[in-house]
């Protein structure tokens, strides 16, 4: 089995950019990713939990009330923080924020580990990403169709649970499951997917959300295969509208 602190052997990135605009007043006050779940905000409860999976260096970025962002984040002392500002975050997408960590990731290319940092999530499912023998995973909670919105990002895999397609629930008809935000990458693909970023914007622009991207790089390289783990169902909270507080609020809580 694969220890459960050996996070010190990837590249951790959090994507931190966007702005709350669902949220309503409080979206306008501070970033996603300070709304306090229990006594602690979505971001050190993140954080903290990373750094007891060996987590030393951490890489985010930034965008919306960035200042905010990495004063929460000074309150780990014995955590190394490099951040990356996106500078027009309202017209870039989460690929474009995924996109701009290629060349600090170029300095020492490690396995990557691509996290948002506005969900609120079991943490036995990270464990189980953490730990699984895959090289690439990208996170899904296991759940029925009909009990997503539209706009839900889910998977379509194979009997394998090898990844076909990714898109919005009505894009895709046999869904698996929706996506948690939470992903593996090996060295290898995540440099492949870096490369295939920088020519698709070049053609595409920077607005696309990363799942588009990911589902297009899946469908071009045949070479690099992705996989979601079976039968996840443990509670995960993509905080995005008031309701969704109130939910992670309601399974959550103070646990940290």
């Amino acid at each position: 089995m694969v220890a459960l602190n050996n996070l010190g052997k990837f590249s951790v990135l959090l994507l931190s950019a966007g702005r709350g605009s669902r949220l309503g007043k409080k979206g306008k006050i501070i970033p996603k990713s300070l709304l306090k779940i229990g006594s602690e905000t979505i971001l050190f409860r993140i954080t903290n939990y990373l750094m007891t999976r060996g987590l030393k260096e951490v890489n985010i970025v930034v965008g919306y009330k960035y200042k905010k962002i990495l004063n929460e984040l000074k309150k780990f002392k014995d955590l190394k923080v490099n951040y990356i500002k996106i500078k027009d975050y309202v017209n870039n997408g989460s690929s474009f924020s995924w996109f701009k960590f290629h060349k600090l990731w170029n300095k020492k290319k490690k396995p990557l580990l691509v996290m948002h940092t506005d969900i609120v999530f079991d943490q036995k499912h990270f464990d189980n990403i953490l730990k699984s023998k895959k090289l690439n995973i990208i996170g899904v909670k296991k759940e029925k169709k009909n009990k997503l919105k539209k706009n839900s990002f889910v998977v379509q895999v194979n009997k394998k649970m090898e990844i076909e397609k990714i898109g919005l629930n009505h894009q895709i008809l046999k869904s698996y499951g929706e996506i948690t935000c939470i992903n593996k990458f090996s060295t290898k693909s995540a440099d492949k997917i870096f490369k295939f970023m920088n020519d698709y914007f070049k053609i595409n622009g920077s607005d696309m959300t990363w799942e588009y991207i990911l589902s297009d790089f899946i469908e071009f390289n045949y070479n690099e295969k992705f996989f979601i783990l079976k039968n996840q169902i443990f509670n995960w909270v993509n905080v995005n509208t008031p309701k969704d507080i109130i939910l992670a609020k309601k399974l959550f809580g103070d646990k940290i």
